[in-house]
């Protein structure tokens, strides 16, 4: 009998659809149906009666209707795209900019990378929106009229109403780049060192080698951050085509109301979030070489920056000791460079505390202060009761165990999965391999609102609503909340791990899981903490799904969403006109809550930021 024998390109392809097994599991259970049941809805009029959902094939007149009749969805279309754009290049360079000053050699480094992390808990929760309500992510003063007018006068209407516009929410933007400076930072840390000082052999300037060195290295990972900056600002709960989808959504009337024309005004938006991606992709797309010339007259003549030229300073050698010492030999390693440096991520740092100054200050005021107005930010006196109260009313910790509990499990899924199916896509060659990156993408970028009743239908028939199946379950097939992201993270992160690596492991009878597990898993240990901390903090923060999916869960958030109602059950509503307003609810007990449900992050972040920033160092090992 012959034996069978396959080739070493059909075992690589075989290996590969493996490692990505969960994904293709998780995207025919939990991820197909939903996407084309919501697409037949769209060509529906759909109505949903207490007896069920009753549908009425229209074709496309959904779509129709929304172009040439009811246009606002058009209209908010073309701002959301014009907004979106400038927002994704102002936060990704923000984000690369202090990512780089971050893993520069600053003191009070741990201090700073804390501060940074803020809008990771913050952005992604429920106190986002106490923050817009309070216009607390404002920058003061920028909003004045004499403001707009010295600008306008300057750069003239249109444009300079663009500059007040960006600056009067710079807090705004910069509390949208904490993903983004974190995985750029953890992408600096895997940079090989080698290449750096290559290159200042050869002359070249620190100019020169962010654009020659640090850019090229980074341009991966700088497609994978705006697509996810477009996804966040396309699905923030402030967006106004989410709000205008929702409101739909609940209408009742005929074709132009209802959860059918609100599918098919996601399945546009889809559209044209699914463009601006290609576009990216395209722009993305060109190819270039890292590679330094060396012995040419070029850079011959680049090294001779860097030697002493006859001058004024060279006949004082005090004045060039002091000149050395203030500008330094390359420009980045004098003091004039560092107390700038100091002075911007000191003052960019402020920005990004100062909402959360404002939650602080206001939480100790008592209720004598926010009644007085004379008293400003600053509390007359330290009000601790408004702690005493919040603490109740959240039922801190029960609440506190079943957020561990509903975070901690699918998040730990959730690292599991993305990092086997990321290895698959990094290290083995198959067909289909670019088909399934795209639909990787397309689930993500879908709106979430558009899958919402497929897939609660879905979960119902699976027998997994109302439990924490229904969180763990998707998350280990690949299929949890922006698992897309993670798994790109793993991507571009085992490619930076060279392959010989595997292959000596290989050599040495180690099997395919072996090489992950022993070799290729603990030198990504920085990217499964960042997985592992950011998909806790999201699936800590979501409110939305987990009182769709699991209604009887008492998370942090949750009770925080639902403080006032919480508050007056313990502590009853007293008459408005009457003495005891003390006890009353007030956005100081609120702003106290708040607080309180976002420690446990900062306290895990601060825990794990250390490890993940060095762990490269210690494993030694750089990519190729």
């Amino acid at each position: 009998m012959k034996k069978w024998k396959i080739t070493y390109k059909q075992r690589e392809a075989l290996l590969g659809y493996l490692f990505i097994g969960l994904w293709i599991i998780g995207f025919g259970v939990f991820a197909l149906y939903p996407i084309i049941y919501s697409f037949f809805l769209s060509l529906n009029h759909v109505t949903i009666p207490t007896t069920g959902i009753n549908l009425e094939f229209i074709g496309f007149e959904n779509y129709r209707h929304a172009f040439a009749i009811d246009r606002i969805m058009v209209l908010e279309l073309g701002n959301f795209v014009q907004d979106s754009i400038l927002m994704m290049v102002i936060i990704n360079v923000f984000a690369m900019i202090f990512a780089m000053i971050l893993n520069m050699n600053i003191k009070f480094k741990g201090f700073f990378r804390t501060i940074f992390f803020l809008p990771v808990v913050i952005v992604s929760g429920p106190v986002m929106q106490e923050l817009l309500n309070n216009e607390a992510i404002i920058l003061p003063g920028i909003t004045n009229y004499q403001v707009i007018q010295i600008f306008t006068a300057i750069f003239g209407q249109g444009f300079g109403e663009l500059i007040v516009d960006v600056f009067s929410n710079l807090i705004y933007m910069f509390w949208f780049s904490g993903v983004q400076i974190i995985v750029y930072l953890v992408m600096l840390q895997k940079m090989n060192k080698e290449v750096y000082e290559a290159s200042e052999i050869d002359g070249a300037s620190p100019w020169e080698q962010f654009w020659k060195v640090t850019l090229p290295f980074l341009k991966p990972i700088i497609l994978i951050n705006m697509i996810y900056t477009l996804v966040m600002l396309a699905g923030f709960s402030n967006n106004p085509i989410i709000i205008l989808i929702k409101d739909y959504m609940f209408r009742t009337g005929e074709v132009g109301n209802g959860f059918g024309f609100s599918a098919a005004l996601v399945w546009i938006y889809f559209v044209a979030i699914a463009l601006i991606v290609i576009i990216l992709f395209a722009l993305f797309s060109a190819r270039g070489k890292l590679h330094f010339v060396r012995n040419s007259d070029h850079y011959v003549f680049d090294m001779l920056r860097y030697k002493e030229k006859p001058s004024l300073f060279a006949k004082y050698p005090k004045v060039m000791h002091y000149r050395r010492k203030l500008i330094g030999r390359k420009g980045t390693d004098g003091w004039i460079f560092k107390a700038f440096t100091y002075v911007l991520i000191a003052s960019v740092g402020f920005t990004f505390l100062y909402p959360f100054i404002f939650l602080s200050l206001k939480s100790l005021q008592s209720p004598f202060d926010l009644i007085d107005s004379s008293v400003g930010l600053i509390p007359t006196t330290l009000y601790l009761d408004n702690y005493v109260k919040a603490f109740a009313t959240l039922g801190f910790f029960n609440s506190l165990q079943e957020s561990v509990t509903i975070s901690f499990l699918p998040a730990l899924a959730q690292v599991v999965s993305t990092a086997l199916i990321g290895y698959g896509l990094a290290r083995f060659e198959f067909p289909l391999k670019k088909t399934i990156i795209v639909l990787i993408l397309i689930t993500f970028i879908i709106p979430a609102p558009v899958l919402m009743i497929p897939t609660y239908l879905m979960y119902r028939d699976l027998g997994i609503l109302g439990n924490l199946g229904s969180f763990v379950y998707p998350a280990l097939f690949g299929q949890g909340i922006k698992s897309t992201i993670f798994i790109m993270i793993f991507y571009q992160f085992f490619n930076t791990i060279p392959k010989v690596l595997d292959e000596a492991a290989r050599v040495d009878g180690a099997g395919p899981i072996r090489v992950f597990l022993k070799v290729s898993l603990p030198l990504a240990i920085p990217a499964v903490v960042v997985v592992f901390l950011f998909s806790f903090v999201w699936y800590w923060n979501e409110t939305y799904l987990t009182g769709l999916y699991m209604p009887e869960a008492r998370t942090l958030p949750l009770q925080l969403s639902r403080f006032a109602d919480s508050f007056r059950q313990r502590f009853g509503n007293p008459d408005p006109n009457s003495d005891g307003f003390v006890d009353r609810l007030n956005e100081a007990i609120y702003m106290a809550g708040t607080l309180i449900s976002i420690v446990p992050l900062l306290l895990l972040y601060f825990g794990l930021q250390k490890w993940f920033v060095e762990s490269v160092d210690r494993s030694g090992i750089t990519g190729e």
